[in-house]
């Protein structure tokens, strides 16, 4: 299982730092100060165990399947047992040396066997270094966008049999971890990917929108310039004033980290300001 890299933990504590000084001088009540902070801290925590759980029962997987193979029927359900393990997952599949799918999981996803995967960028870095990857969201095998997470298979002897992904959609794992926080709250909640893809939001509206070339977003230059801060720095604080019902209003953003083997998504809290 992966664990979140030491530098992080100072930055999400600099962030809760800075967004409660911000928010102070923005002269909003303490207790709000304090809430959106936590938020922000709390958020980027539960996602990072949810990113972890799935990364170890995949790695789990991948143990068992060393010792089974990749295509027999004990491999299959090694795979559909992990497919069940999370809402957030679509499928779980294995992926010979040469990278081509050899195995889909649940069956409603065995048309997508005898694939070429060599064209993802993932795959191409697990069949090279034989080390776990997590993607951006990417259009998979199987016809839509999500995020995989892969992790090479080895045998009993230490051959590399392989690789095993699960692929998954951001927005129900996110959704399912920091829902029960942000529910009945006044603050927004967004995550990120570093090319400015919307993976989650409590708007679902926003959901799949890519900031940087999304036409709503064309007419706010000082939001577009905070979503460049936000796909550049790991962690900060900002304003940026938008429309909404009409009227024109002052958001306040602050932000964080949080990823897996190397890929960074950025969880940030909103509230609006004035």
């Amino acid at each position: 299982m992966s664990s979140l890299p030491y530098p992080w933990v100072i930055a999400a504590v600099a962030v809760l730092v800075a967004a409660g000084a911000t928010f102070a001088l923005l002269n909003q009540p303490a207790t709000d100060d304090r809430a959106a902070s936590a938020l922000l801290i709390r958020a980027q925590s539960d996602i990072t165990v949810a990113l972890e759980t799935l990364d170890g029962r995949l790695s789990h997987a991948a143990s068992r399947l060393g010792a089974t193979g990749l295509n027999d029927t004990a491999a299959r359900a090694i795979l559909s047992n992990l497919a069940a393990t999370d809402p957030a997952i679509v499928d779980c599949t294995a992926s010979n040396p040469e990278g081509t799918l050899v195995a889909a999981e649940p069956a409603a996803y065995h048309g997508a066997e005898g694939t070429d995967l060599r064209d993802q960028p993932n795959v191409l870095y697990v069949l090279s270094s034989k080390r776990p990857i997590m993607s951006e969201v990417i259009t998979v095998a199987e016809g839509f966008p999500a995020a995989v997470i892969s992790t090479p298979v080895f045998t009993n002897e230490g051959r590399f049999a392989g690789f095993t992904s699960v692929v998954f959609r951001p927005e129900v794992l996110i959704g399912n971890a920091v829902g029960p926080a942000v529910n009945g709250t006044p603050f927004q909640v967004m995550v990120v990917q570093t090319d400015g893809r919307v993976l989650y939001d409590t708007d679902p509206a926003q959901v799949g929108r890519m900031t940087f070339e999304d036409p709503l977003y064309a007419d706010y230059p000082d939001l577009l310039d905070v979503a460049r801060r936000v796909a550049a720095e790991r962690y900060g604080t900002a304003t940026y004033a938008f429309t909404a019902g009409g009227r024109s209003v002052q958001k306040e953003i602050a932000w964080t980290t949080t990823g897996l083997h190397g890929a960074e998504w950025r969880v940030a809290v909103i509230r609006e300001v004035g």
